[in-house]
């Protein structure tokens, strides 16, 4: 009766909007915030490996390839590792949904 609200339902769902709120999160903090989101910055006053990343990935929703380069090189690496992981976690959340 009320199938709809099972877990694994409520997970998949989770999951296919999951990439919305990310793109929506990036945007917010790139056009929104006027102060660095890096613990380690506001901690030491350097950056860190990651610093740029989140800039970077508002350049990649854009299209803007060079520049996501140019911000942070390792988006190379985590844009499609992030991607990865979400693809697997929902390919395992529907499998197991399906037995």
């Amino acid at each position: 009766m009320y199938k709809i609200f099972q877990k694994v339902n409520v997970n998949i769902c989770i999951l296919i909007i999951l990439p919305v709120l990310f793109y929506l999160g990036i945007e917010f903090l790139v056009h929104y915030n006027t102060h660095s989101i890096c613990i380690f910055k506001l901690i030491t006053g350097h950056n860190c490996p990651g610093c740029g990343m989140t800039r970077a990935f508002s350049a990649l929703f854009q299209l803007k390839l060079h520049r996501a380069f140019e911000l942070n090189p390792r988006i190379i690496i985590v844009a499609p590792l992030l991607i990865y992981i979400w693809i697997a976690t929902l390919v395992r959340e529907i499998k197991y949904k399906n037995s």
